[in-house]
Parts: structure tokens; sequence; C-alpha cells
């Protein structure tokens, strides 16, 4: 596993005013200040005039890639402080407990047998932006997106016909939006939707690029709101 971090030792510069409406937050993928970065090793490229990678950075959003990252951050705390191997060693095996139990969760609602499958739902959700990806292919959720990997793309009349026509025949009843978009982004789909006699309810989906708001949340807790937020929306 190799890990990268794609952004410049100011961190999320590009993310000031982000809180608003993403408007700062141009490309939607590349969170870098960095130009180029090597292809040597199966690193990710990225030229400089290249505005937007064609992947899905948030893998953390899946709780068995974090676990991997877990043990990247460990081995580099213990090379750094070797005097601390017992307890990073000891705090990693609990968190990645953690990580299990939270797996193990999605998994009994949206895995074989869950409580979707017992329900007969259809596990299809809407999202304003492709930022689920990770979470789609481990749970086998059907992830329609309005924008794609860019959060600031703007949807063309036809493609926003096209999202609402499979609103309408998945029956489906929710719109997810990140933490940080404003809400402005999807009034045409919900408009459009209402005309066809569908009323589009607004649910949030974390992607922890920014703090959370609530200085008490952190990666678990937002993680379970994920799933209690994905569950009650797809009605198992």
């Amino acid at each position: 596993i190799e890990y990268f971090i794609l952004m410049g030792a100011g961190g999320h510069d590009d993310h000031d005013g982000h809180g608003d409406d993403h408007s700062d937050h141009s490309d939607g993928e590349d969170h870098s200040d960095e130009g180029n970065h090597s292809d040597d090793g199966g690193e990710i490229v990225a030229g400089e005039d290249d505005e937007a990678f064609d992947y899905d950075p948030h893998s953390w959003l899946s709780p068995v890639a974090y676990k991997s990252q877990v043990d990247v951050v460990l081995n580099a705390l213990i090379t750094a402080f070797p005097d601390g191997e017992a307890d990073f060693k000891a705090n990693a095996e609990a968190y990645s407990s953690e990580l299990d139990k939270l797996d193990l969760d999605f998994i009994a609602a949206f895995g074989e047998g869950g409580s979707c499958e017992v329900a007969g739902a259809e596990k299809t959700i809407v999202a304003n932006h492709n930022a689920y990806s990770y979470i789609g292919q481990r749970y086998d959720i059907e992830i329609l997106t309005v924008h794609g990997l860019d959060p600031e793309g703007t949807p063309s009349p036809g493609d926003v016909a096209e999202v609402v026509n499979r609103i309408k025949e998945k029956q489906i009843t929710v719109l997810y939006l990140e933490e940080f978009t404003n809400n402005g982004t999807v009034d045409s789909i919900v408009q459009q939707a209402a005309d066809d006699g569908i009323t589009l309810s607004l649910k949030t989906l974390y992607t922890m690029e920014m703090p959370p708001k609530d200085s008490k949340d952190n990666y678990l807790t937002l993680m379970n709101k994920n799933l209690d937020s994905l569950v009650s929306g797809i009605g198992c």
C-alpha cells in the first residue's frame, strides 16, 4: 500500500470559504498545490495543466481502506518514535477494531442477507457529487451523481433530465449532499422532480474533507451518521 498526500504543506489552502458553497474547490479532485507527481512506483500523475484527476480520492470513506491507512500511520510513528511502539500498536489495534465494527454495521445493512435485502429495498441513491465510490463499491450501492467527480460542474439540462428520469424509475425520494454544499446547487433537480410529482428531501453524506462543524464529531461518529442517513434514505 502506498499513501500519498495530495496537498501542499499548508493543507487545504484552496478550501478557504469552502463552508459556503464549495466555490474555491474548483477542481473537485486535485487537492494539491503542487505541480507534478511522478508515476514511478504507481503514483498518481497530475501534470501542471491538469485541472482534475479522473479518480475518486475519498478512499477514507471505506472503513477497510481507512484501516490500511491507520497501518501506514502506525509504521511511520514507530519509525519516528521507536520508544512509543507498544502504545502506538495498542492504540492502532483498538482503533482498527472500531473500524472493523463499523464495516460490519454497513454490511449488516447493505450486505447479503442484510436489512436492505430483507426489506426488498432498492440500493440506489442520488448524490450531487461522486465522492462515494468507495462506499458504493464496498457495499454494492448504486450511486447516481449529478456532477460526477467535479462538485462544481454545472450539469446540462440533459444531465438533469437523465437524473430525474432515474429518480422516477427507481422511486427515489432522497437527494444526498456533501456537508458543505449549498443546497442551491441542486435546485434545478429538486424543481424538475417536483414538476414530475416527486418530492425530494435532502440528506447529508459526510466526506470529511474539512474539520467537522461540531467539535464533538470525529471519523467514527460521522461515518455512523452516514450509515444512518443511507439506511433511512434507502428505506432499510
